[in-house]
């Protein structure tokens, strides 16, 4: 059962950013969620927390990049990710699991931070207030 939640979040978080790249060429905000498949509270919210993230972006302004922790292999894969945005150093930085990291795309500022475990309403809450800042 957790392979299969694993396998929903991560599928759900690709279409995201499959979403993300078709709805704008230049996003306003990039949020890099910090996973595990080992992580219990990405395993217990994650799902969760992604859907409201879809929900609530559908006019694209926020591109999600998974950084996935697991292992070696899904962290290098996530290095060449967080590197086509700009961000590994900034991102890199970050190594809890279950976090939601909002960026300037620009400046590569930290925005706001927000754990998946929050929530729904207060998840909302932390990509309107990234969105806000960039204005």
């Amino acid at each position: 059962m957790k392979t299969v939640k694993s396998i929903f979040t991560s599928m759900i978080l690709a279409l995201m950013v499959s979403a993300s790249v078709m709805a704008q060429s230049e996003p306003k905000v990039v949020a890099v969620v910090n996973k595990a498949d080992w992580c219990p509270v990405c395993q217990a919210n994650g799902e969760r927390a992604m859907a409201a993230f879809m929900n609530n972006n559908k006019d694209g302004a926020i591109k999600f990049v998974a950084n996935d922790l697991t292992s070696t292999e899904t962290r290098d894969k996530s290095a060449e990710e967080l590197k086509s945005v700009g961000l590994e150093q900034a991102a890199g930085k970050v190594q809890g699991t279950g976090l939601v990291s909002f960026y300037n795309p620009k400046t590569k500022t930290l925005l706001n931070q927000i754990s998946v475990a929050s929530s729904d309403a207060e998840l909302v809450a932390a990509m309107l207030t990234a969105k806000k800042e960039i204005k």
